[in-house]
Order: structure tokens, then C-alpha cells, then sequence
């Protein structure tokens, strides 16, 4: 048994014993050196440690940031006390036969060409005149509101009209709508201040009202347009922020709905009296994205509570 057991242990150490050699590895042969030739340094590996640096950022919050996009400014449109003139109109369109309103690269013929100074390649604003704008709660006419439908440049004059392409569409363009002299408007960069908090005492400046929306919206929020009653007269300038309130009794000194104009707005009413020390109540913030001589287009960035035309502003 003892001599079984010698024997397959000196049969498997005669087995084990190539198979080892054969995975030993064999040392790298020396190399035969050259005449004449040049003889290198072994090559090394380094490691390059990189230190951490510390670079110092500014904040989303304090770097001036765009107020608004180009369709609230391209696309709302302006209030003009006095009616306002215009030097040309949309009278007629290739696919007249097919459609009566006009979108983006439409060709639309206008009644006006060399004799008013037309040439090709001029911009046009493409305006319709809205309804009259009345102050909610005074009921004073403030003026007609004119909407941007779109706009187009002038391909083709001919001595008494021209060929017009649309070249941006907001809406449907109708026939009747009228041309102004197209002018870039910048979109204005501000820095979002502090919002105001329950309590905070009026800041003291100018004071108005939310007097129109062009879409008719009677509730209010985040990123809806606006028209307030403050301009460039009252110290009003693009990148200003105003705080929407409203007085703790819901609507002050009485206002109530009404119908004036083409809207339901809030008009005044002399049955109550609201004290002067009322406490008001913060809605929301807006900011000003355009200014004329007594109105100002605004975005509402921030909305605390349900906003309506006729709510107040002031000037933070």
C-alpha cells in the first residue's frame, strides 16, 4: 500500500515539474550592444499629481439675467392716447382666393410703393388697432391699444404698391392690417432682488394699476403680459420690478366688476370707504420689459396670489 501510494506521488511531482518550468518566466534577453550606436536610458513612468483649485463662481441669482423673451415684446403691442397713423395697409394677397388671414411666409400686397418712399428689404411691424383702453378704476379713457400681429419686409415696390412677405406671424394677420416702421427692442437685464414679505411698509415711489391684457385674461399669474399705467413721465425704465398688492378687504375703497370699454374690469365705487391704514396684501411681481411715455409692458415673474386688471403696482 505504502509503496501504491510512493509511486503515483512520484508520478504526479514528474508531471507538476515541466508545467512549472513552462509557466516560469523566462528573463528578458540582454541587449547585444551596438558599435557606433547611441545607448538609451531605460524608460521610466512618472505620475503628475494634480492639485485641486478652487475657482470662484457667480450665482444664477446675482448675474443680470433676460427679464422676458422676444415674442412679449414682438407680440403684445402699444397704447396710443391720440389715434395713431400709419403710412400703408394690407389690401390684397396672392391666396386671396384661399384664406383670409395670413401667417408666416405669405406674400401680401400693400397700397403703397414709390410714391410713399417704399423700397425693398425695409421691415414693417403689422399692426391692428384693438379696443379703447380705460383705467379700471377711474373709468378715464387712456387710449387705443394697437396689437402686433406680426412683421414683413417689402420684396417687390412698384410705383403705387408692393409685394410684402411675412416674415414672422404672432397671429393671424387680417386683411386691413396696417404697417409701422419696424424698430429691434432690446430685452432687457435685471437682477431679481429680496420679494416683499408679509408686512413690509410701501417702498414710497411711484404707484399704479394693471389697466389691460390683450388677451382678455381676468385671472392673472407667472409669466402673463400685462399693461400698467406708469411710463417714462413717472420714472419707469426697463428692468425695473414692481410689487403687484391689494388691500386686506379684497378690493380697496370699494372697487367692484364692471363693464367698461370691451372688458369686465374693476371700477369704482363710493358707497365704502377703505381706511388708509389698511394693511395690503402682496400679490405677486412684475417686471418691465418696455416703457412708452405713460405705459409700460410687463412680465409677471412672480404671483403670490390670483392677480386682476385693476390691481396696484409700486415701484420697488
Amino acid at each position: 500500500m505504502r509503496l501504491r501510494i510512493r509511486l503515483m506521488g512520484g508520478i504526479a511531482l514528474f508531471v507538476a515539474t515541466p508545467w512549472a518550468f513552462a509557466q516560469a518566466p523566462s528573463p528578458a534577453p540582454t541587449p547585444r550592444p551596438i558599435p557606433g550606436a547611441e545607448t538609451l536610458a531605460p524608460r521610466t513612468q512618472s505620475v503628475t499629481r494634480i492639485e485641486e483649485t478652487t475657482t470662484t463662481t457667480v450665482s444664477g441669482e446675482s448675474a443680470p439675467q433676460p427679464l422676458g423673451y422676444e415674442s412679449d415684446i414682438y407680440c403684445f403691442g402699444y397704447l396710443a392716447s391720440r389715434p395713431d397713423s400709419f403710412p400703408a395697409r394690407v389690401v390684397g394677397a396672392e391666396n386671396i382666393a384661399e384664406q383670409i388671414d395670413f401667417f408666416d411666409n405669405d406674400l401680401v400686397y400693400i397700397d403703397g410703393g414709390h410714391d410713399r418712399g417704399f423700397t425693398p428689404g425695409m421691415e414693417y411691424w403689422l399692426i391692428t388697432p384693438e379696443q379703447e383702453v380705460f383705467h379700471p378704476v377711474t373709468g378715464a379713457n387712456l387710449g387705443r391699444f394697437y396689437q402686433y400681429r406680426g412683421r414683413g419686409r417689402v420684396e417687390i415696390v412698384q410705383p403705387r404698391t408692393s409685394i410684402m412677405r411675412v416674415t414672422n406671424s404672432c397671429t393671424d394677420v387680417p386683411l386691413g392690417s396696417y404697417l409701422k416702421s419696424f424698430e429691434p427692442v432690446p430685452i432687457p437685464l435685471g437682477r431679481r432682488t429680496p420679494l416683499a414679505m408679509v408686512g413690509d411698509p410701501p417702498s414710497g415711489k411711484v404707484t399704479g394699476h394693471i389697466i389691460y391684457t390683450p388677451e382678455g385674461i381676468e385671472a392673472l399669474g407667472a409669466d402673463h403680459n400685462v399693461l400698467i399705467n406708469l411710463g417714462v413721465a413717472e420714472g419707469v425704465e426697463p428692468g425695473d420690478f414692481l410689487t403687484i398688492y391689494r388691500y386686506a378687504r379684497g378690493r380697496p375703497a370699494g372697487r367692484e366688476i364692471g363693464e367698461v370699454g370691451a372688458n369686465w374690469v374693476k371700477v369704482k365705487e363710493h358707497s365704502r370707504v377703505v381706511p388708509s391704514d389698511v394693511p395690503r396684501t402682496y400679490l405677486g411681481e412684475v417686471a418691465i420689459l418696455m416703457v412708452g411715455d405713460h405705459w409700460a409692458i410687463g412680465r409677471i415673474s412672480d404671483s403670490y396670489r390670483l392677480i386682476e386688471v385693476g390691481d396696484e403696482v409700486e415701484l420697488k
